[in-house]
């Protein structure tokens, strides 16, 4: 990937492997903090550094796999107890929240993921993005929980996305537009200039993206904020 003229490595890979990200030292060269809100086993829960709204957060895994649906049922439980952490965080900081991932088959059929790492988006609101997927893809499924979607889209390049409480609903997508469902999440919140994650860096004074990043941490890791 590029950025600002510069091949990088997978950023979710150094983030996994020196403990921040190339855009978390590109915002804060001077801090000592990180991104990082925990760990929990094979998976981290980090903040989104182009934040579509001030708490998104994203929860990864510490390897470059491509679709948290391809996971091995010996790593789920992993998973599954980093986002219960990280929704009653979010619950705690900001009310109810709404979910998605773009899963990756291959980099050809990537479903609209633009860094091919898989990583699953929490972001603050009651977001229904169900009439609008539905739309694009009339052959989405309803599944009763976020297993049973993991169960349903493997294998396939899909885009899935739920809200707390709620059905989770996914779609076989192997057309997708880059950032697709962060298009969606933009335009429903009316932050359209960040939907992709490239602008929101680069524009990151104009729209206080490091202030935002800086008040979530503390909120969500249960500090007081020194800005």
């Amino acid at each position: 990937m590029s950025i600002f003229g510069r091949t990088l490595e997978c950023p979710f890979c150094v983030l996994a492997l020196d403990g921040r990200s190339p855009v978390w030292s590109h915002l804060f060269p001077a801090e000592t903090g990180n991104e990082v809100i925990f760990e929990n086993g094979s998976f981290l829960v980090v903040l989104d550094t182009a934040p579509l709204v001030e708490g998104h957060l994203l929860i990864i895994p510490d390897r470059h796999i491509t679709a948290l649906a391809s996971l091995p049922e010996t790593e789920r439980d992993e998973l599954y107890a980093a986002k219960r952490e990280a929704e009653l965080r979010m619950r705690e900081a900001y009310g109810q929240f709404t979910y998605f991932e773009h899963g990756a088959e291959s980099r050809g059929r990537h479903a609209g993921a633009c860094i091919d790492h898989a990583h699953l988006h929490l972001v603050p609101g009651d977001i229904d993005l169900l009439p609008h997927v539905a739309r694009d893809y009339p052959d989405i499924q309803g599944f009763t929980g976020y297993g049973d979607a993991l169960d349903g889209l493997a294998g396939r390049a899909y885009v899935m996305f739920g809200r707390e409480p709620g059905p989770v609903h996914g779609a076989h997508a192997p057309v997708c537009a880059t950032q697709y469902l962060r298009r969606l999440v933009a335009r429903e919140t009316e932050h359209e200039a960040v939907w992709n994650w490239r602008d929101a860096v680069r524009w990151a004074d104009t729209l206080a993206v490091r202030e935002r990043l800086l008040s979530a941490r503390a909120k969500l890791l249960g500090q007081p904020s020194s800005r």
